[in-house]
């Protein structure tokens, strides 16, 4: 596919690629001097702790946790079962 910038350096990207007005995209220039247009989700930074590592490592580890869930109707029952998983009861 073949496209050209205007007066201004901008790129019109036809809609078969399937970037809609407002996307985000981050630019990668290659060594070679190729363009490489990657879509993302922007993430806000109050959020940015949810997508360290260790935290998807124990989101991941916490879905194929075996024991079943428990429901906690109350802030006492909430401290006795944060008691049992820090191995303090």
């Amino acid at each position: 596919m073949l496209i050209q910038t205007d007066s201004r350096r901008r790129v019109t990207l036809p809609p078969t690629v399937g970037v809609n007005p407002g996307d985000a995209l981050d630019l990668q220039i290659l060594e070679d001097g190729r363009i490489i247009l990657i879509p993302v989700e922007p993430v806000p930074r109050h959020q940015l702790w949810a997508w360290t590592t260790e935290t998807k490592e124990a989101i991941a580890a916490s879905l194929t946790d075996p024991r079943p869930s428990i429901s906690v109707k109350s802030a006492k029952e909430v401290v006795a079962i944060a008691k049992r998983w820090a191995g303090e009861d």
